[in-house]
Protein backbone atom coordinates (compact mmCIF):
# COMPACT_ATOMS: atom_id res chain seq x y z
CA UNK A 1 0.00 0.00 0.00
CA UNK A 2 1.42 3.36 -0.98
CA UNK A 3 2.24 5.90 1.70
CA UNK A 4 -0.13 8.87 1.99
CA UNK A 5 1.41 12.14 0.82
CA UNK A 6 0.55 15.35 2.68
CA UNK A 7 0.83 18.41 0.49
CA UNK A 8 2.51 21.40 2.12
CA UNK A 9 2.08 23.78 -0.79
CA UNK A 10 -0.73 24.64 -3.21
CA UNK A 11 -1.43 22.75 -6.35
CA UNK A 12 -2.57 23.57 -9.78
CA UNK A 13 -2.58 24.95 -13.51
CA UNK A 14 -0.30 25.08 -16.45
CA UNK A 15 1.50 26.54 -19.40
CA UNK A 16 1.56 24.65 -22.72
CA UNK A 17 4.34 22.20 -23.35
CA UNK A 18 7.18 23.25 -21.08
CA UNK A 19 10.62 23.16 -22.65
CA UNK A 20 13.55 21.96 -20.63
CA UNK A 21 17.29 22.24 -21.16
CA UNK A 22 17.35 18.74 -22.62
CA UNK A 23 15.84 20.06 -25.84
CA UNK A 24 12.16 19.18 -25.64
CA UNK A 25 10.19 20.33 -28.66
CA UNK A 26 6.80 22.10 -28.48
CA UNK A 27 3.77 20.32 -29.85
CA UNK A 28 1.90 21.93 -32.76
CA UNK A 29 -0.98 24.19 -31.74
CA UNK A 30 -4.55 23.27 -32.54
CA UNK A 31 -6.58 25.19 -35.08
CA UNK A 32 -8.44 26.82 -32.20
CA UNK A 33 -5.32 28.87 -31.47
CA UNK A 34 -5.79 31.08 -34.49
CA UNK A 35 -5.19 34.78 -34.56
CA UNK A 36 -8.84 35.77 -34.11
CA UNK A 37 -9.31 33.55 -31.05
CA UNK A 38 -6.11 34.77 -29.41
CA UNK A 39 -7.03 38.40 -30.04
CA UNK A 40 -10.47 37.85 -28.49
CA UNK A 41 -8.89 35.95 -25.58
CA UNK A 42 -6.40 38.77 -25.01
CA UNK A 43 -9.21 41.34 -24.85
CA UNK A 44 -11.29 39.25 -22.46
CA UNK A 45 -8.37 38.48 -20.16
CA UNK A 46 -7.50 42.18 -20.08
CA UNK A 47 -11.07 43.02 -19.00
CA UNK A 48 -10.81 40.64 -16.05
CA UNK A 49 -7.34 41.91 -15.14
CA UNK A 50 -8.55 45.53 -15.21
CA UNK A 51 -11.56 44.62 -13.06
CA UNK A 52 -9.37 42.94 -10.44
CA UNK A 53 -6.61 45.57 -10.54
CA UNK A 54 -8.93 48.09 -8.84
CA UNK A 55 -8.69 46.05 -5.62
CA UNK A 56 -5.71 46.60 -3.26
CA UNK A 57 -4.77 42.90 -3.36
CA UNK A 58 -4.31 43.15 -7.12
CA UNK A 59 -2.80 46.65 -7.32
CA UNK A 60 0.33 45.25 -9.00
CA UNK A 61 -1.87 44.24 -11.96
CA UNK A 62 -2.46 47.85 -13.04
CA UNK A 63 -1.02 48.61 -16.49
CA UNK A 64 0.37 45.08 -16.71
CA UNK A 65 1.15 43.00 -19.77
CA UNK A 66 -0.19 39.51 -20.50
CA UNK A 67 1.61 36.40 -21.77
CA UNK A 68 -0.76 33.68 -23.03
CA UNK A 69 0.04 29.97 -23.48
CA UNK A 70 -2.27 27.02 -24.24
CA UNK A 71 -2.63 24.33 -21.58
CA UNK A 72 -3.84 20.78 -21.98
CA UNK A 73 -4.97 18.25 -22.68
CA UNK A 74 -6.26 19.89 -25.82
CA UNK A 75 -6.00 23.62 -26.43
CA UNK A 76 -9.34 24.88 -25.20
CA UNK A 77 -7.77 26.38 -22.09
CA UNK A 78 -5.01 28.92 -21.59
CA UNK A 79 -2.66 30.11 -18.88
CA UNK A 80 -2.44 33.91 -18.81
CA UNK A 81 0.63 35.23 -16.98
CA UNK A 82 0.25 38.77 -15.66
CA UNK A 83 3.52 40.74 -15.77
CA UNK A 84 4.57 44.12 -14.46
CA UNK A 85 7.88 45.37 -15.93
CA UNK A 86 8.72 41.78 -16.98
CA UNK A 87 8.11 40.51 -13.44
CA UNK A 88 5.34 37.94 -12.93
CA UNK A 89 2.72 39.24 -10.49
CA UNK A 90 -0.12 36.78 -11.07
CA UNK A 91 -2.03 34.54 -13.45
CA UNK A 92 -5.43 33.54 -14.79
CA UNK A 93 -6.66 30.28 -16.26
CA UNK A 94 -9.19 30.86 -19.03
CA UNK A 95 -11.42 28.29 -20.75
CA UNK A 96 -13.19 28.46 -24.10
CA UNK A 97 -16.96 27.93 -24.05
CA UNK A 98 -18.58 25.74 -26.71
CA UNK A 99 -21.25 28.33 -27.44
CA UNK A 100 -18.61 31.05 -27.78
CA UNK A 101 -16.73 33.31 -25.40
CA UNK A 102 -14.62 32.45 -22.37
CA UNK A 103 -14.88 31.55 -18.71
CA UNK A 104 -12.50 32.41 -15.89
CA UNK A 105 -11.40 29.13 -14.33
CA UNK A 106 -9.17 30.46 -11.57
CA UNK A 107 -6.71 33.25 -10.85
CA UNK A 108 -4.09 34.21 -8.32
CA UNK A 109 -1.27 36.44 -7.16
CA UNK A 110 2.18 34.89 -7.24
CA UNK A 111 5.61 35.46 -8.73
CA UNK A 112 5.86 31.70 -9.29
CA UNK A 113 2.43 30.69 -10.59
CA UNK A 114 1.34 27.32 -11.91
CA UNK A 115 3.71 25.66 -14.34
CA UNK A 116 6.62 27.89 -13.61
CA UNK A 117 9.77 26.70 -15.41
CA UNK A 118 11.93 27.07 -12.28
CA UNK A 119 9.58 24.74 -10.42
CA UNK A 120 9.73 22.24 -13.26
CA UNK A 121 13.52 22.33 -13.22
CA UNK A 122 13.46 21.56 -9.49
CA UNK A 123 11.08 18.66 -10.09
CA UNK A 124 13.39 17.15 -12.69
CA UNK A 125 16.38 17.42 -10.36
CA UNK A 126 14.48 15.78 -7.51
CA UNK A 127 13.52 12.85 -9.75
CA UNK A 128 17.25 12.17 -10.37
CA UNK A 129 16.55 10.64 -13.77
CA UNK A 130 19.35 8.55 -15.24
CA UNK A 131 18.44 9.83 -18.69
CA UNK A 132 16.97 13.26 -19.59
CA UNK A 133 13.19 13.34 -19.79
CA UNK A 134 12.03 12.56 -23.30
CA UNK A 135 8.73 14.43 -22.97
CA UNK A 136 7.17 16.93 -20.55
CA UNK A 137 3.49 17.86 -20.81
CA UNK A 138 1.46 20.38 -18.85
CA UNK A 139 -1.86 18.81 -17.81
CA UNK A 140 -4.77 20.82 -16.44
CA UNK A 141 -8.11 19.21 -15.62
CA UNK A 142 -9.31 21.61 -12.91
CA UNK A 143 -7.65 23.72 -10.17
CA UNK A 144 -7.10 20.72 -7.89
CA UNK A 145 -5.82 18.45 -10.66
CA UNK A 146 -2.94 20.14 -12.48
CA UNK A 147 0.48 18.60 -13.06
CA UNK A 148 3.45 18.04 -15.27
CA UNK A 149 3.54 14.64 -16.87
CA UNK A 150 7.20 13.68 -17.22
CA UNK A 151 8.10 10.74 -19.43
CA UNK A 152 11.54 9.13 -19.22
CA UNK A 153 12.24 5.85 -21.03
CA UNK A 154 9.66 3.44 -19.62
CA UNK A 155 8.67 5.53 -16.57
CA UNK A 156 6.01 8.20 -16.22
CA UNK A 157 5.90 10.68 -13.35
CA UNK A 158 3.43 13.38 -12.33
CA UNK A 159 4.61 16.43 -10.39
CA UNK A 160 2.44 19.15 -8.92
CA UNK A 161 2.04 22.17 -11.19
CA UNK A 162 2.46 24.64 -8.32
CA UNK A 163 4.89 23.06 -5.88
CA UNK A 164 6.76 20.65 -8.13
CA UNK A 165 6.25 17.80 -5.65
CA UNK A 166 6.07 14.25 -6.95
CA UNK A 167 2.46 13.05 -6.94
CA UNK A 168 1.56 9.50 -5.85
CA UNK A 169 -0.03 8.75 -9.20
CA UNK A 170 0.47 6.27 -12.00
CA UNK A 171 -1.05 6.85 -15.48
CA UNK A 172 -4.07 4.78 -14.45
CA UNK A 173 -4.52 6.90 -11.31
CA UNK A 174 -4.37 10.13 -13.32
CA UNK A 175 -6.83 8.78 -15.88
CA UNK A 176 -9.28 7.78 -13.15
CA UNK A 177 -9.05 11.16 -11.40
CA UNK A 178 -9.37 13.15 -14.63
CA UNK A 179 -12.36 11.09 -15.78
CA UNK A 180 -14.55 12.10 -12.82
CA UNK A 181 -17.34 14.35 -14.08
CA UNK A 182 -18.00 17.39 -11.95
CA UNK A 183 -21.59 18.51 -11.38
CA UNK A 184 -22.43 21.67 -13.31
CA UNK A 185 -18.73 22.33 -13.90
CA UNK A 186 -19.43 24.92 -16.59
CA UNK A 187 -21.58 26.93 -14.17
CA UNK A 188 -18.80 27.26 -11.61
CA UNK A 189 -16.91 30.00 -13.46
CA UNK A 190 -17.79 33.58 -14.25
CA UNK A 191 -18.50 34.61 -17.83
CA UNK A 192 -17.34 37.42 -20.07
CA UNK A 193 -18.77 40.63 -18.62
CA UNK A 194 -18.85 39.88 -14.89
CA UNK A 195 -17.98 42.70 -12.50
CA UNK A 196 -16.39 42.26 -9.09
CA UNK A 197 -18.87 43.19 -6.33
CA UNK A 198 -17.02 42.41 -3.13
CA UNK A 199 -13.56 41.39 -1.96
CA UNK A 200 -12.73 40.14 1.52
CA UNK A 201 -9.05 39.68 2.39
CA UNK A 202 -7.73 38.08 5.58
CA UNK A 203 -4.19 37.95 6.97
CA UNK A 204 -2.01 34.95 6.16
CA UNK A 205 -1.68 32.17 8.74
CA UNK A 206 -0.09 28.73 9.05
CA UNK A 207 -2.60 26.11 7.93
CA UNK A 208 -0.76 23.50 10.01
CA UNK A 209 -0.80 25.45 13.28
CA UNK A 210 -3.94 23.42 14.03
CA UNK A 211 -5.11 20.19 12.40
CA UNK A 212 -8.93 20.29 12.63
CA UNK A 213 -9.35 17.80 9.76
CA UNK A 214 -7.95 15.16 12.14
CA UNK A 215 -10.06 16.04 15.17
CA UNK A 216 -13.30 17.63 13.92
CA UNK A 217 -16.08 17.10 11.45
CA UNK A 218 -16.06 19.35 8.36
CA UNK A 219 -18.46 22.24 8.06
CA UNK A 220 -21.83 21.01 6.66
CA UNK A 221 -21.90 22.89 3.36
CA UNK A 222 -23.52 22.27 0.01
CA UNK A 223 -23.70 24.07 -3.34
CA UNK A 224 -27.02 25.58 -2.26
CA UNK A 225 -26.22 26.18 1.42
CA UNK A 226 -22.90 27.85 2.13
CA UNK A 227 -23.73 31.12 3.89
CA UNK A 228 -22.29 29.91 7.26
CA UNK A 229 -18.90 29.72 5.56
CA UNK A 230 -18.93 33.40 4.60
CA UNK A 231 -20.27 34.45 7.98
CA UNK A 232 -17.15 32.94 9.53
CA UNK A 233 -14.80 34.41 6.91
CA UNK A 234 -16.40 37.84 7.38
CA UNK A 235 -15.88 37.36 11.12
CA UNK A 236 -12.16 36.79 10.42
CA UNK A 237 -12.14 33.19 11.67
CA UNK A 238 -9.23 31.02 10.58
CA UNK A 239 -10.58 28.22 8.38
CA UNK A 240 -8.83 25.41 6.56
CA UNK A 241 -9.69 23.66 3.31
CA UNK A 242 -8.62 20.10 2.51
CA UNK A 243 -9.08 17.78 -0.46
CA UNK A 244 -7.95 14.22 -1.13
CA UNK A 245 -6.98 12.86 -4.54
CA UNK A 246 -5.87 9.52 -5.94
CA UNK A 247 -7.97 7.42 -3.55
CA UNK A 248 -6.76 9.31 -0.52
CA UNK A 249 -3.06 8.98 -1.34
CA UNK A 250 -2.70 12.77 -1.65
CA UNK A 251 -3.95 15.30 0.86
CA UNK A 252 -4.03 18.99 -0.05
CA UNK A 253 -4.28 21.54 2.77
CA UNK A 254 -4.80 25.30 2.38
CA UNK A 255 -5.60 28.20 4.67
CA UNK A 256 -8.72 30.18 3.71
CA UNK A 257 -7.75 33.86 3.40
CA UNK A 258 -10.77 35.57 1.85
CA UNK A 259 -13.03 35.54 -1.19
CA UNK A 260 -14.19 37.50 -4.22
CA UNK A 261 -17.88 37.81 -5.10
CA UNK A 262 -18.87 38.72 -8.67
CA UNK A 263 -22.13 40.25 -9.83
CA UNK A 264 -23.06 36.98 -11.56
CA UNK A 265 -23.31 35.40 -8.10
CA UNK A 266 -20.12 33.40 -8.52
CA UNK A 267 -17.72 33.30 -5.58
CA UNK A 268 -14.02 32.52 -5.75
CA UNK A 269 -12.44 31.52 -2.43
CA UNK A 270 -8.87 32.67 -1.71
CA UNK A 271 -6.62 29.80 -0.66
CA UNK A 272 -3.02 29.97 0.44
CA UNK A 273 -0.43 27.19 0.78
CA UNK A 274 2.26 29.09 2.67
CA UNK A 275 1.93 31.61 5.42
CA UNK A 276 3.48 34.65 3.75
CA UNK A 277 0.73 35.76 1.37
CA UNK A 278 2.88 35.26 -1.73
CA UNK A 279 0.84 32.60 -3.53
CA UNK A 280 -2.89 33.17 -3.14
CA UNK A 281 -5.19 31.30 -5.48
CA UNK A 282 -8.85 32.14 -6.13
CA UNK A 283 -10.88 29.02 -6.94
CA UNK A 284 -14.65 28.66 -7.58
CA UNK A 285 -16.53 27.86 -4.39
CA UNK A 286 -18.80 25.24 -5.93
CA UNK A 287 -15.82 23.25 -7.16
CA UNK A 288 -14.20 23.39 -3.71
CA UNK A 289 -17.39 22.16 -2.05
CA UNK A 290 -17.63 19.28 -4.50
CA UNK A 291 -14.01 18.18 -4.17
CA UNK A 292 -13.17 18.74 -0.49
CA UNK A 293 -14.10 20.12 2.93
CA UNK A 294 -13.83 23.29 5.00
CA UNK A 295 -12.85 23.09 8.68
CA UNK A 296 -13.08 25.57 11.57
Amino acid sequence: MRKKFIKLTAACVLTAIVMYAGGLQPQPASAIDNEAVIESLQQQAQRWVDELAVQPSFAAWKQSSLDISPIGPGTHSWLVIVKQDNTTVGYLVVHAVESGGFQLGEYGTSSRPLFDEHTLSRSLKQLELLQPASKVEALYVHPLLAAWKITSEQDTYYTDAASGELLPARPSDWLAASSIKLINAEQMRISDHAALMKQVTLPSFDAYARLPWLTKQPMPLSASSYMPLFAKINNKEQLRYTAELFDGQMLYVWSVVGYNKWDTGHIYVALEAGGDGSDRRYIPLQLLIELGHFYR
